[in-house]
């Protein structure tokens, strides 16, 4: 898994907007170099959403939060101007810290691994089925992949137990 921090920037309003910029915005000047606009629909309150990958994001997890903070909110400045100083709140999540994932945002696959192993990732083993962004068909490595992967498996499984239901009712 990758080493990811994820930052999400609270602004009273998504003052970018107003300045005809969407909030998506990359750079090759780190530590941030990829943003989104997660405002919610309402438009309020404004979010961007940085995040830090590689090298950034193990730079950026041995400082404190206040240091870690200033660094994102720096590069922000960088992409949206002064406006983005100031931002309301601040939080991040050190993925590579996660106990469970130990990194984001999917697994690390050489080439040729899905192309030869790919269809093994889906393969029920007996009872036990596996979901997950890995394991999707579209949108490998996102969240729409996993719920995409979600949902088929939740059918694999329903059509399973109906299986069993009928096998038992026979």
């Amino acid at each position: 898994m990758g080493s990811v921090i994820k930052c999400m920037a609270v602004y009273d309003e998504p003052f970018w907007r107003n300045e005809g910029l969407t909030g998506q915005a990359t750079s090759d000047v780190g530590p941030v170099q990829l943003t989104f606009d997660n405002s919610p629909p309402p438009g309020t309150p404004g979010v961007l959403l940085a995040f830090a990958e590689g090298t950034h994001a193990r730079q950026l997890s041995r400082l404190d939060e206040a240091a870690r903070r200033d660094a994102v909110v720096e590069s922000l400045v960088r992409c949206f101007g002064r406006k983005a100083s100031a931002p309301r709140e601040f939080l991040a999540l050190d993925w590579s810290a996660e106990r469970w994932t130990g990194g984001c945002y999917g697994a690390h696959l050489p080439p040729g691994v899905l192309s030869d192993f790919g269809p093994a990732l889906r393969e029920p083993c007996g009872r036990i089925h596996w979901a997950g962004t890995e394991t999707a068909m579209v949108w490998c490595g996102y969240m729409d992949g996993a719920v995409r992967s979600g949902e088929h498996v939740a059918a694999e499984v329903d059509a399973m137990l109906a299986g069993d239901v009928r096998a038992t009712a026979d």
